[in-house]
């Protein structure tokens, strides 16, 4: 009996480091308490909506698109999309992934894009007691944030000049050099005296090879 405890026993200790490495990364996420109002003035932006889309970018990332309803603290557009460090693969134990329904969200910055995380937590009550009266998301600019190709149609003069036209004007440049060329070679010899020109004047031609009484 003493025996089979001892067994234990060793095999407990051996085991101990290892349930512990194991369970690090499931740690809970450590939070500093804050209030609603601390949280808003530490947010650079915040608004009330809903997702409208999820996508995994890799096994540490996932980016939410949301749906701005109304806009507390910021500028934000009718969607923005907020990057959770969570993924199939893992991720940071303060990652949140936001499910269906209407919420509220503190955004900070990451890079060029916006992030939130569980310390960051705040109901729509709680932001709208805290935050001014909330303002509606600026309209999309007419012209897309991503650049469209368009092809204007043949002969649409709106859309510049045409491979063709440029084409058009290297022939006619190539033809007008080509005749000015052709021009100035024919001045170039008509000013040039033929042989036996008459306006040479008599007598002074080449003076006749001796006869053979010479």
């Amino acid at each position: 009996m003493l025996r089979q405890v001892a067994r234990a026993s060793v095999v407990l200790v051996m085991l101990g480091p290892a349930l512990v490495l194991s369970a690090s990364p499931c740690a809970a996420c450590s939070c500093v308490p804050r209030t609603p109002e601390q949280l808003l003035r530490r947010a650079e932006a915040a608004f009330v909506g809903e997702v409208v889309d999820q996508q995994v970018i890799d096994e540490t990332t996932t980016v939410q698109t949301f749906r701005v309803r109304s806009v507390f603290k910021g500028t934000l557009g009718p969607t923005v999309q907020v990057i959770a460090p969570l993924g199939s693969g893992g991720g940071s134990s303060c990652g949140i992934l936001y499910g269906a329904g209407e919420v509220a969200v503190i955004l900070h910055r990451l890079g060029d894009g916006w992030t939130t995380d569980l310390c960051s937590r705040i109901t729509t009550a709680q932001l709208a007691g805290v935050a001014p009266s909330p303002v509606p998301p600026v309209p999309e600019p007419s012209g897309s944030s991503t650049p469209v190709v368009t092809v204007a149609p043949a002969g649409d003069a709106s859309g510049g000049l045409g491979w063709q036209a440029v084409v058009l004007g290297l022939l006619v440049g190539i033809a007008a050099i080509a005749l000015a060329l052709s021009l100035g070679g024919r001045r170039d010899r008509a000013t040039v005296s033929p042989p036996g020109d008459p306006t040479e004047p008599p007598g002074e031609g080449p003076a006749d090879p001796p006869g053979p009484n010479g």
